[in-house]
């Protein structure tokens, strides 16, 4: 059973609501709109290679930078989260702020691992979030 299956399967028993795209190169991905506390929505997505061997990741929409004059200080704390944080690495594309971790899956998928890696990333939205605003507001 592929990777994507699994997941699928495991988001069905834990009832748990994602969409799921096919993409043309024949990876799968799974995402759904979050909330962080204070409102701001971010989407969560995870997606596997056709192979099934790769598992991608990602929180999009963390913090978004409107003001050119704040990308300097916003890449300087980009960089401290990412000495900070182990597995979660941060990174900018046109102007907004996304998480991705990346993983080998070796032998067979544990969909709960994933969720809960999927999870971890959401937590470190939460928690970087205040910072970015402190930056993007002064």
């Amino acid at each position: 059973m592929s990777s994507a299956v699994k997941f699928r399967n495991f988001l069905g028993r834990e009832k748990i609501q994602m969409e799921e795209k096919q993409n043309q190169d024949g990876s799968t991905f799974f995402r759904a709109e979050q909330k962080l506390k204070d409102g701001w929505k971010v989407i969560i997505g995870c997606a596997f290679n056709e192979r099934g061997d790769i598992a991608d990741l990602f929180c999009f929409n963390v913090a978004e930078i409107k003001n050119p004059e704040k990308k300097t200080a916003i890449y300087e704390l980009i960089n401290q989260f990412n000495t900070d944080y182990r597995y979660s690495k941060f990174y900018e594309e046109d102007g907004i702020v996304s998480i991705r971790y990346s993983y080998l899956v070796e032998g067979e998928l544990n969909a709960d691992v994933a969720f809960r890696k999927l999870i971890m990333l959401l937590e470190t939205a939460e928690e970087s979030y205040p910072k970015f605003m402190e930056v993007i507001w002064s």
